[in-house]
């Protein structure tokens, strides 16, 4: 939020305020001429809908105002008061370029990496294909446990199994919260559901006939469900390496990719297909 701070909104817009969240007070005036390239660059920095800084613009013309200028002992305009819980924290005083301006909040905002955790965060319960690839870029920019835990848990949800395990084993005893507990407990849950008496007998009746097309479908069916993406993968591509019209292998394989979006697995098995039509 941008608001221009007078004497009725003072408590309100600038003390009670920072209770929630930073408020950068900005004193200016119109008479400076430094101000008048800041004000606009400033206020395009913060934005109007920050969830995490609130703009209040002090107009140091104001008599009414002056005294709180005089308070925090500023010596130059324009200047910039970081505040929170009621007290400040951080001063900027005199003309400042858009690199100084980023790097005084930069404190207050969360990067780019906390941002598409949070929206991970929002979106798992819905769409765990795009959490995961939020996660993703996430972890490209911060590898932190928080993130990878939460990667592990969009893995979980998208039937990656293994990739989930791999995930909680990076996870430090430090960090084995309450969160961690419940991802670690729902994969083995999983795991013991993926190795069920009739994924095992079909298993046996493969090894017995290792070149049944009918069997290889059947159990790379059987695979994904269990979270095996990438046996279950494998198994269709030599269904389809013998025959590329074999049963529905083609439709299965297409539609396991499809699930798996931007998998780097799936991505290596698309290229493998796409040899093979053309």
């Amino acid at each position: 939020m941008i608001v221009d701070i007078n004497v009725q909104n003072f408590q309100q817009a600038l003390i009670q305020a920072s209770m929630s969240k930073t408020v950068v007070i900005y004193f200016h005036a119109q008479q400076v001429p430094e101000c008048q390239p800041m004000t606009p660059l400033l206020e395009r920095l913060i934005g109007a809908d920050s969830a995490h800084i609130d703009l209040a613009k002090v107009d140091v013309a104001d008599p009414q105002l002056q005294s709180l200028a005089v308070q925090l002992g500023l010596q130059a305009l324009p200047a910039m008061v970081a505040f929170k819980d009621g007290q400040p924290v951080d001063v900027l005083e005199g003309p400042q370029d858009e690199a100084a301006l980023k790097a005084f909040l930069q404190p207050y905002q969360p990067n780019e990496a906390a941002q598409l955790l949070a929206q991970a965060k929002q979106t798992l319960g819905q769409d765990p294909q795009a959490a995961y690839g939020l996660l993703q870029q996430a972890r490209t920019l911060e590898d932190s446990p928080a993130i990878r835990l939460c990667l592990a848990e969009a893995a979980l949800a998208l039937n990656k199994l293994e990739e989930s395990k791999q995930l909680l084993a990076t996870i430090g005893m430090a960090d084995q919260d309450s969160q961690y507990q419940h991802i670690l407990a729902r994969l083995q849950l999983a795991e013991e559901a993926a190795d069920s008496p009739e994924l095992r007998e079909l298993e046996q009746k493969l090894a017995e006939t290792p070149d049944s097309p009918a069997l290889k479908e059947e159990l790379a069916v059987l695979y994904f469900q269990a979270g095996r993406q990438e046996e279950a993968l494998q198994l269709l591509i030599e269904v389809l390496r013998q025959d590329l019209a074999f049963g529905d292998a083609k439709k299965r394989f297409l539609d396991m990719l499809t699930t798996m979006g931007a998998d780097p697995v799936a991505s290596r098995y698309r290229r493998k297909l796409y040899s093979m039509l053309y």
